[in-house]
């Protein structure tokens, strides 16, 4: 068997160092900044938040577009002329991206390709990436329609939630399909952003300052899902305090977890939840027959 190129948006805040070790192919995504657009990666999160702080605007984001990823298959193509790739893509229903690499590889018949929508981002699509690039590290001969089989099998074992530390950005950016839950700011109320189906969908609501939310959502969503130990992926946007991330980390190592990554979300992340955001992902009981979002609301 030759080689899968795994490829991805960087969106899912995979870090140079292990795009470099896995060989993992990163397609732009983009921040608008009013007339101007910026490619994710190529500048600090923060500045969305200085943006905002300037302007009392939310920049807006946009996926990764068909020339992005015909630059990134392009690129495999003058290495290999006949190379399968694997496209485990940021959650299809909340960007064009999905759609946008199809439309690339349909151009480029000489490349075998197949997609598996992670229906979840960042560090949950982060984890989904990085185990699949593992597996196939120690499994060289394996086949592309093998290796897209082991990524949606943790695609469907996979959990993803969040909570935010305020309320305008994610307002402003229009991700959350049941947005009308997001209220009470005034009453340090946080909800629980949870993926459902690829949908960002507000859950139950925990009252009170982030010393008390943390604790009561990581053990919410560890016993809700049954979180496999020993390993765990806890994400922040930026201002997420060095006394947050303690606790954090405190609560999944009582809880049994002994191999936890921290990812930093980058810009597309922090343009939706502002600053102070706190998530995590694992795998747990198959998620396949989920609730629909419609449901949840």
């Amino acid at each position: 068997m030759g080689k899968i190129y795994l490829v991805a948006e960087s969106g899912c805040d995979i870090t140079a160092d292990l795009q470099k070790q896995y060989d993992i192919r990163i397609a732009p995504m983009h921040v608008n900044f009013g007339k101007e657009t910026k490619e994710d990666g190529t500048f600090p999160p923060s500045d969305v938040i200085d943006y905002y702080n300037r302007t009392k605007t939310i920049p807006t984001t946009s996926g990764a577009m068909t020339y992005d990823f015909a630059n990134v298959f392009d690129a495999i193509l003058e290495e290999d002329p006949n190379p399968s790739v694997l496209h485990i893509a940021y959650s299809a229903v909340t960007t064009c991206s999905y759609e946008c690499a199809r439309q690339a590889a349909e151009e480029r018949p000489q490349m075998k390709f197949v997609q598996v929508d992670s229906q979840m981002f960042s560090y949950g699509q982060y984890s989904v990436i990085i185990r699949t690039a593992q597996m196939l590290a120690e499994n060289p001969d394996c086949s592309l329609e093998e290796a897209a089989a082991f990524a949606q099998d943790l695609t469907d074992h996979a959990c993803m939630c969040f909570v935010p530390d305020g309320f305008d950005f994610l307002k402003a950016g229009g991700r959350v399909k049941n947005a009308t839950a997001l209220v009470g700011e005034l009453l340090k109320i946080h909800p629980m952003v949870k993926m459902i189906d690829g949908y960002l969908v507000a859950d139950k609501k925990y009252r009170g300052s982030m010393n008390r939310v943390l604790p009561a959502m990581i053990r919410d969503f560890i016993e809700e899902y049954e979180t496999k130990r020993p390993e765990i992926w806890l994400g922040h946007t930026p201002a997420f305090s060095d006394a947050h991330k303690a606790l954090a980390e405190k609560i999944v190592r009582e809880l049994g977890f002994t191999e936890i990554h921290w990812i930093e979300c980058g810009s597309i992340i922090t343009t939706h939840g502002g600053t102070g955001c706190f998530g995590l992902s694992g795998f747990g009981k198959n998620q396949a027959h989920r609730e629909s979002p419609d449901a949840a609301q």
